[in-house]
């Protein structure tokens, strides 16, 4: 089975463009473990978050064939990180979605990677990334609230040392999103500690902050989607909570 996995992996492949034009996969031909790699569905979200650029992190950035020209320039500007755009040629709905999921199987398949976060805003990979969570596999679904235009205007004012808002705009303080502002409750809950498990999370939210059952469903499938999965007693299941100050 994994043998006939590969050759199908080997086969569609061949079928598409990487940038330099090599042959081979860049993710067959390099060592990915213990790695933190960051996949952007390039194809619906056209940058990479700031929190996440780190020079020891490797990039994979997945395109289709209008996406490659402007994935290769925002290479460019981020000369020093280990970027790679990958490119699938077939035009059609889910191509890239599809290519997405493949070398994310492929590479914990093949690797033993420390962290895989996936960027993207498309729902279409919240059961495929809550089915690798439930099997132990270390995957963050980032969703952004921000639109990709405007992170990458503030990412080029900050590369080029210009002011990171308009002459014109009035100062603000930056709005945090619901989410993130829950989550540093919790954790203020949890007397500070940030690796906090399901049941008191659903205690927390029922008892100190008063959500409905269908919110504390809504929180907790999220914090399961985004949040790192980092011990797992018995049925209890132990989560990281990000937020802006954690």
């Amino acid at each position: 089975m994994i043998e006939q996995q590969n050759k199908l992996i080997d086969t569609l492949y061949e079928k598409s463009v990487i940038s330099h034009s090599r042959k081979h996969s860049e993710i067959i031909e390099r060592t990915l473990d213990s790695k933190i790699i960051v996949i952007v569905d390039f194809e619906n979200y056209q940058a990479i978050p700031t929190d996440l650029l780190h020079k020891e992190y490797i990039y994979y950035l997945f395109c289709c064939y209008y996406t490659t020209k402007p994935a290769q320039e925002y290479k460019d500007m981020l000369e020093g990180y280990d970027i790679n755009i990958v490119e699938t040629k077939s035009v059609g709905t889910n191509f890239v979605d599809n290519r997405i999921s493949m070398y994310i199987g492929y590479m914990f398949g093949k690797y033993n990677p420390r962290l895989i976060i996936l960027v993207s805003n498309d729902i279409d990979y919240y059961e495929m990334v809550r089915y690798l969570k439930a099997h132990g596999y270390p995957i963050i679904f980032r969703e952004i609230s921000i639109s990709s235009k405007e992170l990458l205007r503030r990412q080029t004012d900050y590369l080029f040392d210009k002011p990171m808002t308009k002459p014109t705009a009035v100062k603000k303080e930056p709005v945090k999103d619901d989410m993130s502002v829950m989550m540093e409750k919790l954790v203020e809950l949890n007397n500070g500690n940030n690796i906090i498990g399901l049941s008191k999370i659903r205690f927390y939210l029922r008892s100190n902050l008063e959500q409905s059952e269908s919110k504390i469903k809504e929180i907790l499938e999220i914090i399961r989607l985004q949040c790192e999965l980092t011990e797992v007693k018995g049925t209890e299941e132990f989560y990281k909570l990000e937020g802006e100050n954690l």
